[in-house]
C-alpha cells in the first residue's frame, strides 16, 4: 500500500493554504527525547525502510517550527559573537563578559528540536520514532537519530542553515511509516560548534562566507581538542562514536609534539605532523612551518576527508593550524581570530586573546601570524597563499584545498615569481630535505656562499621574500649581519630584525631547524629579466629554501 502523508508545511510553501500548527486532531504531543542512540551507516541502511515494509502513515509537521532557524549557540556564545568589534583588538574583559574565561566547558551547541503529529496505522502501536537528517535532499550523507516513543526529538549537531530531514515510525508489527523528505533550518552564524562526548573544543571549520562570496562546505574539516584534553581523562566511547558515525572522519591529523594525544579511531588514517610549542609567541609558527607544509600536503588528497586535526588542548598548534587552513579558504581576517578566541569557552587553562601584553613565559596569539600579516595581497587569504607558496607548498596543492572545501565563488590570486629547488643557482651546499624536517630542496650557504634566483617581471614595486632556516636563535645578531642581498649586481638594505624575530632556532621536536618565510624588503624593478642573490657575510650556517618576488600590495583587512 502507498503510504500517505501530510506534510502541512510544505503545502504552505507551495502557497495553496493558510494556517499554522499541527493539523492532526488525534494525535498526542509527547514530552522531547534525548539524542540517546546514534546508528553506523551500516545500521542507517538496515533501519530504513526497504520496499514492501513501509506501511501508511499520517505525519504533520508544525511549519512554525521547522520553517523558522533555531539557534544552536547559547547566550554567553551568541554574546561573544555579536560583540560589535574587530575580534583583533578584544580584551580579557570582553571575553569575561561572555564568560569565556578558558576553565570551563561552556563549547557545546544547543540542540535542535523536531516536533510532530503521527496517526498510526489502525491497530499498529509505535515502539521508536528514528530522524534522519542530512545536507543531501535525498539524504545520502543521511545520520539517524534515535528517539522515543514520543512525537519529538532534540538532538546536536544539525548543521548551518538549511537541514533535509524525514522521520520513521517503527511499529509493533515489525514495519516502518516514514515521512517524506522536509527542510528543518538553523541559523547560518558561523562557528557549527559541536557535542561529540566529553571532548570539549570541537567545531566544524564551514559555513562560512569567503572573502570571494563563496563558502566554505560542512562537514569536511573539524577542529578538535586531542585525547586525553590536557590529561584529564580520555576521550569517551560516545566521543569515538561521533567522529567515526555521525562526522565519518577518515583522517586525524595530530599537530601535537608527541602521540600521547591521538585519538587513534579504529579504521581511521592518523598523520603526525608533530608541532613544537614554544615560550614565545614569535617562534610559534616558525618552528612549525614545515608541519604547516604536511598539513597542506594532506588536505590536498581528497581521499582524507572528512579530517580532524587537534593538538593537546586544541588552541595554540591547533590554532595556528586554523589561522592558516581559514587563511587559505578565504575566511575574512576578523572571523579567524573570532574563530579562535571561540575556545576560550572551553577549558584551555586560562584566557588566550590577541593584545595580552606581551610575556615570555606567556601566549600572545596575535604574534603567532605577525609574519603573514607582513606578507604582500590584497587581504588575508592572498597574504596566507604568498606564505605557504613562500615555504615551497605549490601552487597547485593550495588551490587543490580551496577546490575540495569550497562552494561557489572561488578566489583567483596574482601570478608571482617562486624561485624553488632546481630553479635556484648557488655556490653552497644543496640539500633534500625528508620527513618534514626541512625544505624538499634547500642550499647550505655561509660566509662567501650565495645563492640565485633568475626571473622575468613586470615593471612595478616588488617585495622578495625569502624562505630561511638557521639553529641560531640570537636575539642580538641581526639579519642584515649574517646575508646580503643584490639585485642585479647592486647591493640592497634589508629589513633588518634578530635571528630571533626572524624565526630562527632549534626545535624541539627531533631537534629540526626552525625555518621562517622573512620579508626583506620593497624594491622598484623594470619590466624584463633580472637576478636576485641572496649571500652569507659570516660564519653563521643558514638554510635558502625559496626566493619569491611578489608585486607589492598593502592589504585592507
Amino acid at each position: 500500500m502507498k503510504k500517505t502523508i501530510k506534510l502541512l508545511s510544505f503545502v504552505l510553501a507551495m502557497g495553496l493554504l493558510t494556517g499554522c500548527g499541527f493539523v492532526s486532531s488525534n494525535s498526542q504531543q509527547g514530552n522531547s527525547s534525548e539524542q540517546t542512540g546514534n546508528s553506523s551507516e551500516k545500521e542507517q541502511e538496515s533501519s530504513l525502510p526497504s520496499e514492501g515494509d513501509v506501511v501508511s502513515g499520517d505525519f504533520t509537521f508544525d511549519a512554525a517550527q521547522i520553517g523558522v532557524e533555531q539557534d544552536i549557540h547559547t547566550a554567553d556564545q551568541n554574546k561573544y559573537l555579536n560583540l560589535g568589534k574587530e575580534y583583533y583588538t578584544i580584551t580579557a574583559s570582553d571575553l569575561s563578559s561572555c564568560n569565556a574565561n578558558g576553565n570551563t566547558d561552556a563549547s557545546k551547541p544547543n540542540k535542535v528540536t523536531i516536533s510532530w503529529d503521527f496517526d498510526a496505522p489502525s491497530g499498529k502501536n509505535v515502539t521508536k520514532f528514528q530522524l534522519v537528517f542530512g545536507q543531501e535532499q535525498d539524504l545520502s550523507d543521511g545520520y539517524t537519530v534515535d528517539g522515543t516513543t514520543a512525537n519529538t526529538i532534540s538532538f546536536y549537531n544539525a548543521y548551518l542553515g538549511k537541514n533535509y530531514f524525514k522521520v520513521i515510525a517503527n511499529l509493533d508489527d515489525g514495519s516502518q511509516a516514514e515521512s517524506d523528505i522536509e527542510i528543518f533550518k538553523v541559523t547560518t552564524q558561523a562557528p557549527r560548534n559541536l557535542y561529540v562526548g566529553n571532548m570539549p573544543n570541537v567545531r566544524d571549520m564551514g559555513g562560512r562566507t569567503t572573502y570571494a562570496g563563496g563558502k566554505i562546505k560542512q562537514g569536511l574539516i573539524y577542529r578538535t581538542g586531542g585525547n586525553k584534553f590536557d590529561n584529564r581523562s580520555d576521550v569517551d566511547a560516545e566521543c569515538k562514536k561521533i567522529l567515526t558515525e555521525q562526522l565519518k572522519v577518515k583522517t586525524e591529523i595530530n599537530v601535537a609534539n608527541g602521540t600521547s594525544n591521538n585519538v587513534n579511531l579504529s579504521g581511521v588514517k592518523v598523520v603526525n605532523a608533530f608541532m613544537d610549542y614554544g615560550a614565545t609567541p614569535y617562534s610559534n609558527l616558525a618552528r612549525n612551518a614545515e608541519r604547516i607544509r604536511q598539513v597542506m600536503d594532506t588536505l590536498a588528497d581528497e581521499d582524507n576527508y572528512p579530517v580532524f586535526y587537534h593538538c593537546r588542548i586544541g588552541t595554540d598548534r591547533t590554532g595556528i593550524t586554523g589561522m592558516m587552513i581559514g587563511g587559505l579558504l578565504g575566511i575574512p581576517f576578523n572571523e579567524v581570530f573570532q574563530d579562535y578566541c571561540f575556545s576560550n569557552f572551553a577549558p584551555i587553562d586560562g584566557q588566550r586573546y590577541p593584545n595580552k601584553p606581551s610575556d615570555p613565559n606567556g601566549d600572545d596569539p596575535a604574534k603567532y601570524i605577525d609574519e603573514i600579516l607582513a606578507m604582500p595581497g590584497n587581504n588575508y587569504q592572498e597574504q596566507t597563499y604568498n606564505a605557504l607558496l613562500s615555504i615551497g607548498v605549490p601552487a597547485e596543492t593550495l588551490n587543490k584545498v580551496i577546490d575540495i572545501m569550497t562552494e561557489g565563488e572561488k578566489a583567483e590570486f596574482p601570478e608571482a615569481n617562486i624561485g624553488i629547488g632546481d630553479e635556484l643557482t648557488s655556490t653552497g651546499t644543496k640539500k633534500s630535505g625528508s620527513d618534514y624536517k626541512d625544505p624538499v630542496t634547500y642550499y647550505e650557504i655561509t660566509n662567501g656562499k650565495d645563492v640565485s634566483y633568475t626571473f622575468d617581471a613586470t615593471a612595478g614595486e616588488k617585495d622578495v621574500v625569502i624562505y630561511l632556516g638557521s639553529t641560531d636563535s640570537s636575539s642580538s645578531k641581526k639579519l642584515a649581519s649574517g646575508i646580503s642581498l643584490e639585485i642585479d649586481g647592486a647591493n640592497q638594505t634589508i629589513v633588518d630584525k634578530t635571528y630571533f624575530k626572524a624565526g630562527f632556532g632549534k626545535t624541539q621536536q627531533n631537534s629540526r631547524t626552525g625555518y621562517m618565510f622573512n620579508l626583506l624588503g620593497k624594491y622598484n624593478l623594470s619590466a624584463g629579466s633580472h637576478t636576485i642573490k641572496v649571500a652569507g657575510i659570516n660564519s653563521d650556517k643558514f638554510n635558502v629554501a625559496t626566493i619569491c618576488v611578489f608585486d607589492h600590495v598593502t592589504p585592507a583587512k
